[in-house]
């Protein structure tokens, strides 16, 4: 007989056994220490401190921010999935913020010296020992290159990366063992989630990939006058050391601007996102404020391509749907562009999501008449629907709506009055433009040739053709003609199929009956086993094995 097992009794790392103790004793602070112990971790758990008015959503933020940056970036990405999770959560997971304290700079400097294998006095002229910035992952200091380029660096945390991997290994774990204790948190699909956090934090501590992520944005936006990037120096650049030209820029939300520039800034930084998005299908997956920075010539300077979004071409096309969709006001079109981004985890009815679709439409057009809404905030609610639906985001579309969402708030805390309903009403005739003449390719042009010297070929046998089929009609020809070509009559044939089909009824009518009668044991019984059962079974098999040796016989199998 099997016997229920601890989740902890099986096999789990010393340093595992370390951070469950930790999230037990933190979960048991904020009043969870009943979840504790029904995932075997409750010995681990300390006395519960007073949560007073707070919800649950408040105090899982503080939980996360307790237990450090896996965490938190795991609510960040939870309060970016208004798909799968309730407002209120989402709204508390976005206040979440990490604090950091900077580390030695003689740590740093032996970073970077073990990473590039030479000392740093011969990779910069200058190094500050102070650090420009402090996050959970890394900090950034500020150096000169031996030609007098001023560039920053920026170093990986010592043992992040083994911290990262113990958690998301912990995470793992967790999120099987939520999924037997809270059976509310099984449509949350925790285990994806876990896995989704491992992808993007192993990405961000690739400071290599970062690099290369900069490089293609850059190739990217190579015709776009308004962008820059700074240029990555790969001498000193490796997998935790990121050397790249300080821009000589400050952020949007620091410095003040001429009159009238703000607005002109908000219209630019709208542009360049929806040009990412729709043009290129490549875009900037966080664009806060600190990594969106204005240069004294008035170009937008990108900064941090931990995080870099990519769009399949199907996608896009879904995406100029819904955007189009919505400034038509047509809310079939955004259902089908919705379900065409997403998936249907239950039964849709698809009559009612429509209809819930039109409504928030009705609403949002209501509210930006007033100058209320935002178009983050129409896509969010279509996303709340969508829960409500069991549709869920793909995981691109889902960074998408993250990364408008912060733009928006870029853009209007630059500017107050912006709409972002005008700003795709501007830019629909590119939208248009894109949906009917994209740019071709290679294979595009291949495949356009294809297709061009199949219509010729088809196009220059359509008159004989077209003659031919007249001719027959003035004759009172029939203009096709069925012909038998086996021996034989068609008749006997005809008789010959339906024979062998309903032959191959028979048996297996006779194979799912005995399986029925042996699920349910009926009948009577030798040796507690159903006897009309197996009488079934062996007449089935006989009679198959009788006609498979006829067939092949016949040679006609």
């Amino acid at each position: 007989m099997l016997t229920a097992r601890s989740p902890l009794e099986v096999p789990v790392a010393e340093s595992e056994l370390a951070r469950f103790a930790a999230i037990a004793r933190i979960a048991a602070a904020k009043g969870w220490g009943r979840y504790a112990e029904r995932m075997g971790i409750g010995r681990h758990a300390g006395p519960a401190e007073e949560s007073g008015a707070k919800s649950d959503a408040v105090r899982l933020r503080e939980a996360l921010e307790e237990l450090g940056p896996t965490f938190v970036k795991l609510g960040q990405m939870m309060a970016g999935r208004t798909d799968i999770f309730p407002e209120e959560l989402v709204s508390e997971l976005g206040k979440l913020h990490e604090d950091a304290a900077a580390f030695p700079a003689d740590v740093a400097r032996g970073i970077i010296e073990q990473e590039t294998g030479k000392p740093v006095a011969e990779l910069y002229a200058s190094f500050d020992d102070s650090p420009m910035a402090a996050a959970s992952m890394a900090q950034v200091h500020c150096a000169t290159l031996p030609d007098g380029t001023s560039v920053i660096v920026k170093v990986q945390r010592p043992g992040i990366a083994a911290t990262i991997e113990a958690d998301i290994s912990v995470l793992r774990r967790l999120a099987r063992l939520l999924g037997t204790v809270m059976p509310s948190a099984r449509a949350w699909n925790l285990p994806d989630l876990a896995e989704e956090l491992a992808e993007t934090l192993r990405g961000e501590l690739d400071f290599e990939r970062e690099g290369r992520n900069a490089e293609r944005f850059a190739e990217l936006n190579r015709n776009e006058p308004a962008v820059y990037v700074p240029r990555i120096f790969w001498e000193a650049t490796t997998l935790r050391v990121l050397t790249m030209v300080h821009s000589p820029g400050h952020r949007l939300d620091a410095a003040p601007t001429e009159p009238g520039r703000n607005a002109e800034l908000a219209q630019l930084l709208m542009r360049l996102f929806l040009t990412q998005v729709f043009e290129h299908g490549t875009f900037h997956g966080d664009p806060h404020p600190g990594n969106v920075f204005v240069l004294p010539d008035g170009r937008i300077c990108y900064h941090d391509f931990g995080a870099l979004g990519d769009l399949s071409p199907q996608v896009r096309e879904k995406l100029r749907e819904l955007f189009l969709g919505v400034i038509a006001r047509d809310a079939a079109w955004v259902c089908a562009a919705c379900l065409g981004m997403g998936g249907a985890t239950g039964e849709l009815d698809r009559a009612q999501f429509t209809k819930d679709l039109g409504e928030s439409l009705d609403r949002y057009y209501g509210e930006s008449g007033l100058g209320r809404q935002s178009f983050s905030a129409i896509l969010s609610e279509f996303a709340r629907l969508g829960r409500r639906h069991h549709i869920r985001l793909l995981r691109e579309t889902a960074l998408l709506l993250r990364a408008f969402a912060e733009l928006e708030a870029l853009v209007r805390g630059l500017d107050p009055e912006f709409s972002s309903l005008e700003a795709f009403r501007s830019y629909s005739g590119q939208l248009l433009k894109h949906a009917f003449i994209p740019e071709l390719g290679v294979a595009s042009i291949a495949r356009l040739y294809r297709f061009s010297t199949a219509v010729r070929e088809v196009a220059g046998n359509t008159p004989l053709v077209l003659q031919q089929l007249m001719g027959r009609l003035e004759r009172g020809e029939p203009l096709f003609d069925i012909r038998h070509q086996s021996g034989g009559s068609l008749e006997r044939h005809m008789l010959h199929a339906s024979n062998r089909l309903a032959f191959a009824f028979i048996v297996a009518s006779l194979i799912i009956g005995s399986a029925i009668i042996l699920a349910a044991h009926a009948g009577p019984h030798i040796a507690d086993v159903p006897v009309l059962g197996i009488i079934g079974f062996v007449v089935a098999g006989a009679l198959g094995v009788w006609w498979a040796v006829i067939a092949l016989k016949s040679g006609k199998l």
